[in-house]
């Protein structure tokens, strides 16, 4: 890789702090440190995760990975404290780095600003305000095998999948622990690229499935954190033969790690909270008030001021002391948006403006959504439960329709939009074409996530979801939201579900166990189409062990 990082790809996210896209980069930077008052804070980065992240050549040699190139681009423009990649490690995998941080190991730091000295891994986190990881690639690659005479890859299908699985569960905890230790550190996750592009083109296809597969799994367990996925499959893939260019050896060259970096570099220019988050903050008092208070910026001027405005209007001024500010008489039911601006003795305002904002509550909560044709049904409040949670929907004929058969597609897309999935690559069934966009899009989600499967390509969407398949897939949905799946502490006492898989049962015992599904004389009829009333029950019921 090139020995400085391109200086386009952070000269935009400095020209964004600023709002200043006329000068170089080092006016700009210069402006950072002396145009006027600021809140933006230099980035502690740590890196975490495997040989990419440590910097392995393509010959297979030790030298500079990403995190190198992003450090020295930040410290190039004054904006790093300091860079720690003293936890990476050639080899390494999830199940690795979640034993590091299990353990607090302790390790010598390797960075800019920071090197040589013992720190354990919680300090390093907590005096982190930037974390890359890239971790995960290991735990499959270990399970395929290329013969390097016939150049014949060698797939233990089985293996892979539980690893991917794995990878997805360990990520979630890694995370986890993470933000358990510093709630407000950013985190940004790498996704891989194709490792063997050079491998004959019959096997290209099943390599794209295990990839996507895996970047599935990582950034399902990304779900329910903060973290940010940066994709680097397709910038990698552009000029392959550049950036692998040793068949022999999965490692990037150097112009390969510098993509590498200026793919994290655009995800921080758009998401990275240069100005703290706490810099302002905004809470609403019971009498319509919002309560506003700011941390105070910093010059090398005297600060003279603060201006703050609602919603681009300026409403008041304060002097350098002050760092509190009351705003009444709030209209209820409404979105408040707040900032602050600095000014110096030179009466030059602060270009980076902390931000809050707020939402009053409506004077009067509306009653519940109701529908003509579930006043005297037994799921009646179960439904209106739903539908006020987002869950459900009726239709355009005031009508809810609760015994109607619900179909695959249906619950699918019910799933995915309770949870907020977001696909990164199509739906890899044939038979949905004639469905929305957006319907499609969900069920890609569900697909990526493991939620659903199909048969023979197909995911039969107008079938009626029976109540095992139900049952499954909230069973996994209980392993993307917790990171585990769920172990059931006896088998369910069902005498008609001793022929499905293990994967099913246990899914029945779940739902049995939490008290969701009770039976039918002794029977769950798992075969049995489930109605939308009884899928307003159970996913209202189900709902509350997933938060």
């Amino acid at each position: 890789m090139n020995r400085f990082m391109k200086k386009f790809g952070f000269i935009f996210v400095l020209a964004l702090l600023l709002q200043l896209t006329a000068f170089p980069l080092q006016f700009q930077a210069a402006e950072t440190d002396a145009g006027g008052p600021t809140w933006v804070k230099p980035v502690n980065y740590l890196a975490l995760g495997d040989s990419l992240a440590y910097g392995i050549s393509s010959e297979g040699m030790p030298g500079k990975g990403y995190p190198d190139f992003l450090a020295q681009s930040l410290d190039d423009m004054k904006m790093l404290s300091a860079s720690n990649k003293g936890f990476a490690y050639p080899g390494f995998t999830a199940t690795d780095v979640l034993k590091d941080l299990n353990d607090n190991v302790t390790k010598p730091s390797a960075g800019i600003h920071q090197s040589g000295q013992n720190i354990a891994l919680h300090q390093a986190i907590q005096d982190s305000t930037l974390i890359t990881i890239s971790v995960g690639a290991n735990d499959m690659l270990k399970h395929i095998k290329i013969d390097p005479a016939t150049g014949v890859p060698q797939f233990d299908m089985a293996q892979i999948t539980s690893a991917i699985q794995q990878v997805g569960m360990e990520y979630n905890q890694i995370l986890k622990a993470i933000h358990e230790i510093n709630p407000n550190v950013q985190v940004y996750v790498m996704g891989y690229y194709n490792p063997f592009p050079t491998l004959a083109a019959d096997y290209q296809p099943q390599l794209a499935q295990l990839l996507a597969g895996l970047n599935g799994s990582i950034q399902a367990g990304m779900q329910g954190t903060s973290a940010v996925f940066v994709p680097t499959s397709e910038q990698i893939a552009k000029d392959y033969k550049r950036y692998l260019p040793n068949p022999a050896n999965i490692h990037l060259s150097e112009a390969g790690y510098k993509v590498i970096a200026d793919e994290f570099g655009t995800q921080l220019k758009a998401t990275y909270s240069w100005v703290p988050k706490d810099a302002l903050t905004a809470k609403l008092k019971g009498d319509g008030t919002a309560a506003l208070t700011w941390k105070p910026a910093t010059d090398t001027k005297k600060i003279m001021g603060y201006g703050i405005y609602m919603n681009e209007e300026l409403i008041g001024q304060v002097g350098a002391d002050v760092l509190t500010y009351d705003v009444p008489n709030l209209k209820a039911n409404t979105d408040y948006q707040f900032k602050v601006v600095a000014v110096n003795e030179d009466k030059v305002a602060s270009a980076d403006k902390p931000t809050a904002k707020v939402t009053t509550k409506a004077t009067e909560t509306p009653g519940p959504i109701l529908f003509k044709d579930i006043q005297n049904h037994w799921a009646k409040s179960y439904i209106e439960k739903a539908v006020d949670a987002g869950i459900v929907s009726g239709y355009s004929d005031g009508t809810f329709k609760p015994d109607q058969t619900l179909t695959r597609v249906q619950a699918t897309s019910i799933i995915v939009r309770t949870l907020g999935l977001k696909p990164t690559t199509p739906a890899p069934f044939k038979d949905i074409s004639h469905f929305s966009e957006q319907i499609q899009s969900e069920v890609a989600a569900a697909s990526q996530f493991g939620i659903v499967y199909g048969v023979n390509g197909e995911l039969k969407p107008n079938d009626p979801v029976t109540r095992v398949q139900l049952a499954a897939m909230l069973n996994r949905t209980y392993t993307l939201v917790k990171g585990k799946p769920y172990v059931a502490k006896a088998p369910a006492p069902y005498k008609d579900i001793s022929g499905y898989s293990t994967e099913a049962q246990n899914s029945i015992a779940m739902l049995h166990e939490f008290g969701i599904v009770h039976g039918s004389n002794g029977k769950f009829l798992p075969g049995d189409g489930t109605t939308r009333g009884q899928a307003a029950k159970i996913l209202v019921s189900y709902s509350k062990y997933l938060q």
